[in-house]
């Protein structure tokens, strides 16, 4: 996770569940959603997976950011913005997918909405924010480990369409 402030301690932009940034460094522009609290205009918070096999903003954040750098930014902007109107929400997320999803599920607890989360992972010391979703959302929250056999069955979670019900996923291509 990365707290990322205005170096003048300005106020940011505000932000709703769903959005993400553009972080700009060297030849690397890379979006990563935000996964902090809306409500708070002093930081935005990132999370950000090393992945060796990337094409290297993961690598650079991990293995050359430090504590004070500046960074440049885009956004906040939002693409995946969460409908104030459903009756109901399911949340579905997969590996790093949980950063805009944990945003939406404390968005709606946080509102006295319905909602549900399904997070799907390899397994537990691979999952992100699994203790905080836990701590905060844990009778709503299933978590799906495909390295100790479980597994989310998305056919079952959809089969029955009601109406007012939305589904917001995020994960890799396979899920």
């Amino acid at each position: 996770r990365i707290t990322l402030a205005a170096p003048d301690g300005r106020p940011l932009p505000k932000w709703s569940p769903g959005s993400h940034v553009d972080l700009l460094f060297d030849e690397y522009s890379r979006q990563y959603s935000l996964c902090g609290d809306p409500d708070d205009r002093s930081c935005y918070q990132i999370a950000v997976r090393k992945e060796t096999d990337g094409r290297g903003g993961s690598r650079y954040v991990h293995e050359r950011l430090a504590v004070g750098d500046v960074l440049r930014l885009r956004g906040p902007r939002n693409h995946f913005r969460l409908d104030p109107d459903a009756r109901r929400y399911v949340f579905v997320a997969g590996g790093i997918g949980i950063t805009p999803i944990i945003a939406m599920a404390d968005h709606a607890r946080r509102t006295g909405r319905d909602y549900e989360i399904h997070y799907c992972g390899r397994s537990t010391g691979t999952m992100a924010f699994l203790d905080r979703l836990a701590r905060d959302h844990g009778d709503r929250l299933t978590v799906y480990r495909s390295a100790e056999g479980t597994r989310l069955d998305v056919q079952a979670l959809l089969a029955e369409p009601a109406e007012g019900v939305l589904v917001y996923a995020c994960g890799p291509q396979r899920l």
